[in-house]
């Protein structure tokens, strides 16, 4: 039965499919048979069955401190719902060898004692970011075939097997690359808008790891993303603001910030539709820089935080008396230059003067 729930879950990312086997709620002393008063609310998100569907389980994933619940009693199974770790505990006793779990990132398993009984116990974690009612589903599996007889061990095995994909393969971009990719992603739509797909598609040379993100017909960008208040950028290589001869270089500073439910607020996978759907011909290699980049479309769960602009970009030119570091000044100043590489540092532009941004980045980026 649950070999069906969770293919669709990945197929179809429904609703539970109800299954057998009860969900009790601790609430410090008694199971949801008798919650006092004011758990009563909580109880109440379970089904008939006893299980949560997907909005209840984000409910336990908002709130300030961790839930409990007895999932079985013979044999003893725990699940704790831990929102500020973004993580599910299932809890049960160490019988038998270990589940195999060292091929999926997304799960770790140690034994505990419990000082008060003095037996030993599985405490398997199952990192829930961005895939929460995921998590949530693969314990129960975990559980049902617990309460049907199965070891730890061959529980553990059986209830992956649906969600391997998912707990191995499903590789999601850090926090920092997000923001580099959306910002990117801004100023390629603008472009798209601005001059076409014949100029602006070939002029984002960032997913081919070159030293500027974009090479217009007359200057080069690099663009830089970040979500705290100040325009405060990280710059990875002595090369990566140094102009190339005979061009101008604009760093472009793009401030966002976490949106709710603002109007103007985005994903970074409706940010790519957005991109898509002003390409034509240019698809396919809009699409492998994208994977060059670490995003799959088959990932876009993966990325649910909604962003919006938290100012207008600006563009600041690159010249003699912006704070970069170069090669070419390293050169002047460092004995043994050649010996000093992998230079990185952060920048912070915000009361640095900047100018007005040239076609087609004028009407994106503000005016001085």
């Amino acid at each position: 039965m649950h070999r069906k729930v969770l293919t669709s879950v990945l197929e179809t990312k429904q609703s539970w499919r109800r299954g057998s086997g009860s969900l009790a709620l601790q609430c410090g002393t008694k199971s949801r048979s008798g919650p006092r008063r004011s758990d009563r609310k909580m109880s109440n998100r379970f089904d008939e069955a006893g299980h949560l569907d997907p909005a209840s389980v984000e409910v336990y994933f908002r709130a300030i401190a961790p839930a409990a619940f007895q999932m079985s009693e013979n044999p003893p199974v725990r699940l704790i719902i831990d929102p500020e770790r973004e993580e599910l505990r299932l809890i049960t006793l160490a019988a038998g060898a270990d589940p195999e779990i060292t091929s999926y990132e997304r799960l770790t398993l140690r034994r505990v004692r419990r000082p008060d009984d003095g037996r030993e116990w599985f405490e398997l974690s199952v990192d829930a970011a961005d895939m929460h009612y995921e998590a949530y589903v693969l314990v129960e599996s975990i559980v049902d075939q617990l309460k049907a007889g199965a070891t730890p061990r061959l529980a553990v095995s059986e209830s992956i097997e649906g969600l391997k994909d998912l707990l191995a393969k499903r590789n999601r971009l850090t926090d920092e690359k997000v923001a580099g990719l959306i910002g990117e992603l801004l100023v390629l739509t603008h472009a798209l808008d601005s001059v076409g797909e014949e100029i602006a598609l070939p002029a984002w040379l960032g997913p081919l790891a070159e030293e500027h993100d974009f090479g217009f017909p007359t200057f080069d960008a690099e663009v830089k993303t970040t979500l705290s208040e100040a325009r405060s950028h990280v710059i990875g290589s002595e090369t990566q603001l140094e102009p190339v001869p005979g061009r101008d270089l604009f760093l472009v500073s793009v401030q966002i910030t976490r949106a709710g439910a603002a109007a103007s607020s985005f994903t970074l996978p409706e940010l790519v539709e957005q991109a898509r759907s002003r390409i034509g011909q240019g698809l396919r290699a809009f699409d492998n820089a994208l994977e060059a980049l670490g995003f799959r479309d088959a990932d876009g769960e993966l990325y649910r935080t909604r962003f919006q602009l938290r100012s207008l970009p600006r563009a600041y030119p690159i010249d003699s008396e912006f704070p970069a570091i170069t090669s070419a000044r390293l050169d002047q100043v460092v004995p043994q230059r050649s010996l000093v590489g992998g230079v990185s540092y952060r920048v912070d532009v915000s009361h640095l003067p900047f100018s007005p941004a040239p076609n087609p980045l004028t009407d994106l980026c503000e005016e001085p």
